[in-house]
């Protein structure tokens, strides 16, 4: 065999870290860029960073094509620390022995008021002394060790009947098998009904002692608002700094010996890949929020039951990109809009071929939802009936186990659950 060369010609496309850096910041949240500039500007001397004033935090210029708004940090509200008002409260009222047995087992309460089924070192006689004590200072059900023990907790010693319902029969409650449980505790329907409405004012969580370093912020990416009966969206970026060029570099760049203008140029280089960068992730967010929003128009009047399919090869070929560039761009994102709070990425949803109609999945998601809301709970409707109900009212046609994988979805019961006295 005779060998030999041979030159051959290929195009082939090559991820440089620029392009890989370019697609990162396509995909951050407003948060995560924020964070991202000012670490360049540590990395590269030309980079100086002016963060926004209070004003143009509030009344920030924005596209043409978008318009402000009040408001661009929504937040929960932060709750005081309810485990150490309870030890201050425990050491105004105990003393000695019972001050530290207080103490202690407020230090073992879990975020919901329950404390642990064992305390080492501690017999359960004086773990439930322990618990005795704090009734007087916290809620009732504090400290308890089951969903049993801080039910009875919160009822009188001599409701004979509750006690019963809570002791013996919460599985079978659980299990809506009502005529097991009457027989069981030897009640009639509406003795039974009586309990389970008693029972319902009761709470499973004593307190909630979550600490302000649990409270979680959010912040959304993209806000919509209906303006004048008009829809409108804004960016959430006006607490982003301004990117400016550190002219003392620039300046001073050809007096510096040649090893430095090299670095100085390629630190320029760099501040311009970054400004571009931005404005083009900026451009291609308004570009698909224009899209989503001409599409999903009864979606922000209406919500999720009108929310139509939306692939992100749809919206990649209205606005002549690839859909790899959508994907990337929704990722990560928060938008606020006036029916509720979503991920950017929940207002693509596929269609369902079988219905006559264009529904998307997630809108027929929320129609069973409706559906079983509003069902007679004395006689829930079967995933058949379901099936039946969607066919007569919204002309889609799903077969009996499409149902069935949906209300799985949505976390819902079977009808044989859901049964109500």
């Amino acid at each position: 065999m005779d060998m030999f060369l041979k030159q051959q010609q290929q195009q082939k496309m090559m991820m440089t870290p620029q392009l890989q850096q370019s697609i990162e910041i396509l995909q951050y949240s407003t948060l995560e860029l924020e964070q991202f500039l000012y670490d360049q500007q540590l990395e590269n001397p030309l980079i100086e960073l002016q963060p926004p004033s209070f004003q143009e935090r509030i009344f920030g210029d924005s596209h043409s094509l978008v318009r402000s708004t009040e408001n661009d940090l929504y937040t929960k509200i932060a709750e005081p620390n309810y485990r150490e008002e309870l030890l201050q409260l425990a050491t105004l009222t105990f003393a000695g022995n019972d001050l530290q047995m207080v103490q202690f087992l407020i230090e073992q309460l879990d975020n919901k008021g329950y404390s642990p089924a064992h305390l080492s070192n501690v017999a359960n006689e004086q773990h439930y002394y322990g618990i005795q004590l704090l009734q007087q200072i916290g809620p009732p059900g504090i400290g308890a060790r089951n969903l049993q023990e801080c039910l009875l907790l919160q009822i009188e010693e001599n409701d004979y009947d509750l006690q019963q319902l809570i002791q013996k029969g919460l599985s079978l409650l659980a299990e809506r098998k009502y005529p097991e449980l009457m027989k069981s505790l030897k009640l009639s329907k509406e003795q039974l009904l009586a309990l389970i409405n008693r029972l319902q004012q009761l709470t499973p969580i004593p307190c909630a002692l979550n600490s302000v370093d649990n409270i979680e912020y959010v912040t959304p990416d993209i806000v919509v608002v209906i303006e004048d009966g008009t829809l409108q969206f804004s960016l959430n970026d006006r607490s982003l700094p301004t990117i400016q060029l550190q002219d003392s570099y620039k300046n001073l760049a050809s007096l510096l010996p040649i090893v430095e203008q090299a670095y100085v140029k390629q630190q320029y280089k760099h501040y311009e890949w970054l400004v571009q960068s931005i404005q083009r992730r900026r451009q291609t967010i308004i570009r698909i929020m224009s899209v989503v929003l001409q599409h999903q128009q009864q979606f922000f009047y209406h919500g999720l039951s009108y929310l139509k399919p939306l692939s992100l090869r749809n919206v990649a070929t209205q606005i002549e990109m690839h859909e790899s560039t959508v994907s990337r761009a929704i990722r990560n994102k928060i938008i606020l809009t006036p029916v509720g709070t979503y991920l950017w990425k929940d207002l693509f949803s596929s269609k369902i071929e079988s219905t006559q109609k264009e529904h998307s999945q997630t809108s027929i998601l929320e129609m069973i939802k409706k559906i079983i809301t509003f069902e007679n709970k004395q006689k829930p409707l079967s995933d058949q009936k379901i099936a039946e109900s969607l066919a007569s009212s919204f002309q889609i046609q799903l077969a009996r186990r499409t149902i069935s994988k949906y209300r799985e979805e949505l976390g819902i019961p079977a009808a044989s659950k859901r049964k109500e006295l």
